[in-house]
């Protein structure tokens, strides 16, 4: 891999994250043929893109249904460490990330969960439902022909009064308690080999192949790409007030790193991750443009610093 130009180097991740966005569970050999790369090279290039974190993924998330229950908090502590080790010990939260910017501990709960007992509340910015979580696929570009395209897209917006309401709304599973137990066991890593899968619970390779004509319809799919690495960038997080969904997530899938978009009840929870100074006032523009357009009404940001997930160590977000 060091004979290769950079470019070349990207080239190949991207073609293989193109892969396992399009079929999550694709075989080596599949993406060999397809990519037209050795069988060891593709392996030894997937190592080394989940080692060197640029690639995450592909995991599960449900969609959103009446009864799900889980619940964003964007809130501001006067000493958000103390809060976020607070915070990270109550069995009812399962995230926990630290920020800086309009708020600075957002955390994810099984249902609500008043913050406002903890030293140091000042107030809560949002709460909200956790709707759908989606990772728009990533184009092989750079960071000035996407801003380029956004500015672009921002300018020709045009507002058609259809703006949607609420979150999109789906049935939820009808999964028996095996099912369930393959979900959970798949969220965080859904290439999991199947066979230690089966035998840890006890599961037959008929009802696994059952449960995966069905997981889809229930879940999406996040696959992440990170062409540098994860912590080479700034990860932002922005709360978009709107009822164009489906424009502001078209628009943003322009970059050339993920974006990660939560349906929220008045619009989207977006995170985005951004490579230098240049490029956040290339960013700074295109929200503005994107309001003054009438695509968003209004928005808060932040900076990631920290982040907890319930059963994994702690990782930091900036070097």
């Amino acid at each position: 891999m060091s004979k290769l130009t950079r470019k070349e180097k990207l080239r190949r991740y991207h073609a293989i994250y193109n892969q396992i966005y399009v079929n999550p569970r694709v075989h080596v050999h599949e993406i060999s043929k397809n990519v037209k790369m050795a069988r060891n090279t593709v392996s030894s290039y997937l190592d080394h893109m989940y080692d060197s974190q640029i690639l995450f993924g592909p995991e599960l998330r449900l969609e959103y249904y009446p009864g799900l229950n889980k619940y964003f908090h964007l809130v501001k502590f006067d000493d958000p460490n103390n809060a976020f080790e607070q915070l990270r010990e109550i069995p009812q939260i399962d995230y926990c990330s630290l920020f800086l910017g309009d708020w600075n501990i957002m955390y994810i709960s099984d249902g609500k969960y008043d913050p406002s007992h903890i030293e140091g509340f000042e107030y809560l910015l949002f709460q909200g439902v956790r709707g759908d979580i989606t990772t728009p696929r990533v184009p092989l570009t750079d960071w000035i022909p996407a801003f380029k395209r956004m500015k672009s897209q921002a300018h020709e917006f045009e507002p058609n009064g259809l703006e949607k309401v609420g979150l999109p709304v789906h049935e939820p599973p009808s999964w028996d308690e095996e099912e369930w137990k393959l979900f959970y066991e798949y969220e965080y890593d859904f290439r999991k080999k199947v066979t230690p899968a089966l035998r840890k619970h006890l599961i037959s390779s008929d009802k696994f192949y059952q449960w995966l004509e069905t997981v889809c319809n229930h879940t999406t799919v996040l696959m992440r790409f990170y062409p540098d690495g994860y912590l080479n960038y700034t990860h932002f997080v922005f709360l978009l007030r709107t009822g164009y969904t489906d424009a502001v997530i078209a628009l943003l899938s322009n970059l050339p790193t993920s974006t990660v978009c939560t349906h929220t009840e008045e619009g989207l929870l977006v995170w985005l991750s951004i490579k230098s100074d240049l490029t956040f006032t290339d960013l700074s523009a295109t929200l503005q443009f994107m309001k003054t357009s009438g695509m968003i009404d209004k928005f808060s940001q932040a900076i990631g610093v920290l982040h907890y997930i319930e059963g994994e160590e702690e990782q930091s977000l900036v070097e």
